[in-house]
């Protein structure tokens, strides 16, 4: 699943595979993390919107790859709203390269 695409809306299982985490990841930083509000549809179904994907990516670098304890990644995403870290810009711009990437050789096969 690529975010690179015209689709602007995800389900959570879409999204789970995109990051490589469990849905239940996902709905246990949406409590811990107030920026993540997914939209819900009529059955209560979670719809993330491509804001909420980048959060969950910046969560997952913090979280899953730098070894960051929830409290402290739930800091620094409250204080990265103010002032962009420049680390987690540069893995968003890698990871959309890495898409892009993936896109062409999609395309070569």
């Amino acid at each position: 699943m690529e975010t690179g695409s015209s689709k602007k809306y995800f389900k959570i299982g879409e999204v789970s595979e995109m990051l490589g985490v469990p849905a239940s990841t996902l709905r246990f930083w949406e409590k811990n993390f107030p920026q993540i509000q997914p939209m819900k549809n009529k059955k209560g179904d979670r719809i993330y919107h491509l804001k909420d994907i980048d959060l969950l990516r910046n969560i997952h670098y913090l979280v899953k790859e730098k070894g960051m304890h929830l409290a402290k990644a739930s800091k620094q995403m409250r204080r990265s709203a103010d002032l962009s870290d420049p680390k987690l810009e540069l893995v968003k711009q890698l990871r959309a390269f890495k898409e892009q990437l993936l896109d062409l050789k999609k395309q070569l096969e």
